[in-house]
């Protein structure tokens, strides 16, 4: 090696990253260097062990409010949850439904990529939807009170012709997720503990599928708050540790010191790994090559394709109506808005700690690590040791088991009702429904382990799969939202542009990956200018299309059709039916109108344009940043936990008298 190397850089941690040789300084090859920092007993443990107690817990859950409260496992509780749950737990519901591995990994990966831009429009950028989709949740309450899945109100208006071309970008939403799901999962189970990663992509949902086969969707949904819980108490930790407590950071300024130092350092490496280099020197496209800054070109291009990108998961996959069916109406419209509020939190303040924690240490991750959601792990290691690593593993554990359980109901759902229900046996009992809906939840679960499996084989990375999601699907978004905000909206339109805005954003992807690389594989059609060209051409192009033949050709349907959709057999929520009044629900519409949109100005253009002026922060902006990311996280955190339990402290009473008396209290209900 030439003489001129320079010395270890000043944050070489005993020298764990940067290997002193006799002339210079060598960086280490990569982070984990191929080797498992746990022992296989400690992630078969947390797969298998994680994965029984849940299984038997929430199913225990689901038998005692049976039991003490009355509940009657009816085909309709098993896919509705009696559609009456509250404001605390449906916003839990969204917050586990939305994160996913990619959340916790994906995120902290475009930290590591841009620096403060890239946990900011991840968060933006996928809170948006979910904001948003509150409007779809209340139409459902007056359009179709009665609906098992977003399909059975698309056949209802538009026909058998656009119900199957919808139920086929359904399945397609429901595939993309749980490859991401496991994709991720068994990357860092792997890389943790050397798990083989084909049979922890088989093993992870083996407990999932238990409980969902016990409890439905009400399992999913106990579920879901426990897995909440457990995430946000370990990302206050993280998110402490990085900024309050850790002896190599421990501060706002430390953290931002060594920012500064890590972007303007000559290149210190005479073989640099990480960001093709980038990580020796200034990040390219980013305002003074800084990665204290919003003016980042890599950042903003991720945000759009991240914005395109959800709207198709969000608004295309069955998981996220189906919370809105299942919810109060009084309740559905502010459930959506806390979790979506409460979620943000989760990849912002999460990634600034971590995603931001990893380039603060100049830790020696690939591009290959990286893109396999390695970033989050190496930072917990490199602070805490295999402590950080087991937590890390523990949280994406819950992160993909609950988001794995919305997945299956989903299909589940979609299965039941719009297949066997509508086109095999339309006089189906609620009998024969609920055995439908447990043999399609085994199957489907196998299915999960399998895909991943072929994926991991194939050499599919999590975030290729993360951003070319919304070129797939994107194409149903407009169409779907059209179905129940707009009467002249045509099933011929429908049907066009979402099929037609598909194979245009596909043709887009690929073509502009062959201009610009010259050649199309998984690492160039991965890259940004593919994946923006036909995310947007995608979603685009299907709004479009449908728009101009709903013009040309309108409808003006008046929704009998799909207010007519019926139940299996009577519904066991027992709504008081002046919830469903017409005034009331416009009233709750205007509110979510106002407050979701609100929000979405708020964090998608005011927040940014105040930003944008500042340039590179300074020591006291990005302080003020930290501080809101601290903030947000653990007031998100607080909210998250507590108000399902305020909300249901009738319920949990009544359990507790029951289980201390002996006492079945049928007249008391989870409505209360």
């Amino acid at each position: 090696m030439a003489a001129s190397v320079p010395k270890c850089p000043p944050f070489d941690f005993a020298g764990k990253y940067y290997q002193a040789k006799a002339a210079g300084c060598v960086r280490q090859s990569s982070f984990f260097n191929g080797q498992a920092v746990l022992d296989q007993g400690i992630g078969y443990s947390v797969i298998l062990g994680f994965g029984a107690f849940f299984a038997v817990f929430t199913s225990f859950l689901v038998w005692l409010e049976n039991r003490y409260i009355g509940s009657k496992k009816t085909s309709e509780w098993f896919n509705t949850a009696g559609r009456s749950v509250k404001t605390g737990l449906i916003a839990s519901v969204i917050v586990s439904q939305w994160t996913w591995a990619a959340t916790i990994l994906q995120s902290s990966n475009v930290a590591w990529e841009y620096g403060v831009s890239g946990p900011f429009w991840y968060a933006s950028g996928a809170t948006i939807q979910v904001l948003l989709f509150g409007i779809m949740a209340i139409e459902i309450k007056r359009k179709a009170p009665n609906a098992h899945t977003v399909c059975e109100i698309v056949r209802a208006r538009w026909g058998t012709p656009a119900h199957i071309v919808f139920l086929v970008f359904c399945f397609m939403t429901n595939i993309l997720v749980t490859a991401m799901l496991l994709l991720g999962g068994s990357a860092v189970v792997n890389a943790l503990t050397g798990v083989n990663i084909f049979a922890a992509s088989f093993l992870i949902p083996l407990g999932v599928i238990v409980y969902t086969l016990a409890g439905g969707l009400k399992a999913t949904f106990l579920a879901s708050y426990i897995h909440s819980v457990i995430v946000h108490v370990i990302l206050v930790i993280f998110v402490f540790l990085v900024y309050t407590s850790s002896s190599q950071l421990g501060s706002p300024s430390v953290v931002y010191d060594h920012l500064m130092e890590v972007a303007s350092k000559a290149r210190m490496c005479q073989e640099p790994i990480s960001h093709d280099g980038q990580s020796c020197g200034p990040v390219s496209g980013n305002f003074k090559g800084s990665y204290a800054t919003l003016l980042s070109s890599g950042g903003l291009v991720f945000g759009i394709i991240n914005i395109v990108g959800n709207f198709g998961t969000v608004f295309v996959d069955n998981g996220y109506w189906m919370s809105a069916i299942a919810a109060r109406p009084s309740s559905t419209h502010k459930g959506y808005l806390v979790g979506g509020l409460v979620w943000f939190a989760v990849p912002f303040s999460l990634a600034t700690s971590l995603g931001l924690g990893a380039l603060a240490l100049d830790l020696p991750i690939t591009t290959d690590e990286a893109s396999r959601g390695l970033v989050p792990p190496a930072t917990a290691i490199a602070l805490m040791g295999k402590g950080g690593s087991v937590l890390l593993l523990v949280m994406l554990f819950m992160a993909v088991t609950s988001a794995g359980s919305s997945e299956l109901i989903s299909v589940s759902s979609l299965c039941t009702y719009d297949i066997y229900r509508t086109y095999v046996n339309p006089n189906a009992s609620g009998k024969s429904i609920l055995k439908v809906s447990r043999a399609v939840i085994l199957v489907f679960g196998c299915f999960m382990g399998l895909l991943a499996i072929v994926l991991n084989k194939a050499g599919v990375s999590l975030g290729w799969m993360y951003l070319a999601m919304g070129v797939f699907i994107g194409s149903a978004v407009i169409p779907i939202a059209f179905m129940l905000l707009w009467s002249k909206a045509n099933s011929n339109g429908a049907i066009l542009g979402t099929t037609i805005g598909c194979v245009l954003g596909v043709i887009t992807w690929i073509s502009v990956t062959k201009i610009e690389y010259g050649e199309v594989n998984l690492d160039t059609t991965g890259r940004n200018a593919p994946m923006l060209a036909g995310n947007l051409v995608s979603i685009l192009s299907g709004g479009i299309i449908h728009a101009i033949s709903s013009l040309l050709s309108p409808q003006n349907y008046d929704w009998e059709t799909t207010r007519e959709i019926s139940t299996v057999e009577k519904d066991n929520g027992e709504i008081p039916s002046e919830e469903y009044k017409e005034e009331k629900l416009m009233k709750a519409k205007a509110w979510i109108v106002k407050w979701g949109v609100g929000f979405t100005i708020v964090i998608v253009i005011l927040w940014p344009l105040l930003s944008l002026p500042i340039g590179e922060f300074n020591k006291k902006y990005f302080t003020l940043w930290a501080v809101i990311a601290i903030a947000w996280g653990t007031i998100g955190s607080a909210i998250i936990i507590f108000l399902p339990l305020i909300e249901s402290r009738e319920t949990l009473r009544a359990v507790m008298l029951g289980m201390l008396t002996s006492t079945i209290n049928s007249a008391t209900r989870w409505t209360k």
